[in-house]
C-alpha cells in the first residue's frame, strides 16, 4: 500500500512539473481549477501517507507487545508442564519430583508430629498413584531413640529399587540419602496412612490419659484422707492398665526399622 501511494505521489509531482514547465515555455497556461484539483490530490495523498506511517508505527508496537506476550505465555506453559509432569527417568527421580511438587503446593504455618504425619500420608498416596511402594515412618531425625512415644517427626521412605529406600522429607520437599542422615532410615514404619492415623489417634489418647494419671498421682500425694487415697489409687491403677493396653496397640501398628 505504501509503495502504491508513493508511486501516485511521484506521478502527481511529475504532472505538476510538466505543467509548470509548459507555463515557462509560453504555453497558454494551466486552468486554475485543474491546478487546484491536482494540488488537492497531492495534499490528500500526503495525508494518507502520514496516516499510514502512524498506523504502521502503532502496528509495529502492537507486534512487539504480542511477541513479548507470546514468549511469556510459552515460558509459563513450559513451567506448568514441568510442574505437572512428575514422572522421572527412574523411580528415585519420580519420588524426588513428587516430594518437591508437594512442598511447592502445600503451605503450613507450623509443623508437629500430627501435621508431619498428614503430609507424609499425602505424599505416600501420590507415590502409590505413581506406582511406587513406600512406608510412612515416625521417629526423630536429630537423635537416636528406642521408644516410639519419643517420636516427634514423620517422613516417607520410597522403595526406589527392590528392597532399597530413599527418604523423602515432606516438610522440606527434598530427598535425604542415608549417607547424609542415617536417622531417616531408623524409626517405626507404617504400611499405610490408615495405620498411621490409628497410631496418631492412639498417641493422642495415650498422652491425654498420662496427664490424667499424673493428676491422680498429685491428688494422692496431697491428700491425707485414707478413703480418698484408696479411691485415687484405684483410679490411677485403672488408668495405668488402660495405658498399657494403648501402648500394646501402638506397638502393634508399627514395625521397627
Amino acid at each position: 500500500m505504501k509503495n502504491i501511494l508513493l508511486i501516485s505521489i511521484l506521478a502527481v509531482l511529475l504532472s505538476l512539473s510538466a505543467v509548470f514547465s509548459g507555463c515557462q515555455a509560453g504555453a497558454t497556461g494551466v486552468p486554475q481549477a485543474d491546478y487546484d484539483q491536482v494540488l488537492s490530490q497531492l495534499t490528500e495523498a500526503q495525508n494518507d501517507l502520514a496516516a499510514l506511517e502512524t498506523s504502521k508505527t502503532a502496528v509495529d508496537s502492537q507486534l512487539v507487545d504480542a511477541q513479548s506476550e507470546i514468549a511469556s505465555l510459552e515460558a509459563q506453559l513450559a513451567a506448568l508442564q514441568a510442574q505437572y509432569d512428575l514422572t522421572g527417568v527412574t523411580p528415585a527421580e519420580t519420588a524426588a519430583k513428587i516430594v518437591k511438587y508437594y512442598r511447592e503446593t502445600h503451605v503450613y504455618s507450623s509443623y508437629d508430629l500430627f501435621v508431619c504425619s498428614d503430609m507424609a500420608a499425602e505424599v505416600w498416596n501420590m507415590l502409590k498413584a505413581a506406582g511406587i511402594d513406600s512406608l510412612v515412618v515416625v521417629g526423630r531425625i536429630d537423635a537416636s531413640i528406642s521408644d516410639i512415644l519419643d517420636s516427634n517427626h514423620a517422613w516417607v521412605l520410597a522403595e526406589v529399587t527392590s528392597g532399597q529406600y530413599l527418604a523423602l522429607e515432606t516438610t522440606g520437599g527434598f530427598t535425604v540419602p542415608e549417607s547424609e542422615n542415617p536417622l531417616y532410615y531408623q524409626g517405626w514404619s507404617f504400611a499405610s496412612p490408615a495405620n498411621l492415623k490409628a497410631y496418631n489417634d492412639l498417641v493422642h489418647e495415650y498422652n491425654t490419659r498420662v496427664g490424667f494419671r499424673n493428676l491422680l498421682a498429685n491428688e494422692y500425694n496431697s491428700s491425707t484422707n485414707p478413703a480418698v487415697r484408696d479411691m485415687l489409687t484405684g483410679l490411677r491403677l485403672n488408668q495405668e492398665a488402660i495405658l498399657n493396653s494403648l501402648m500394646a496397640q501402638i506397638n502393634g501398628l508399627a514395625d521397627v526399622i
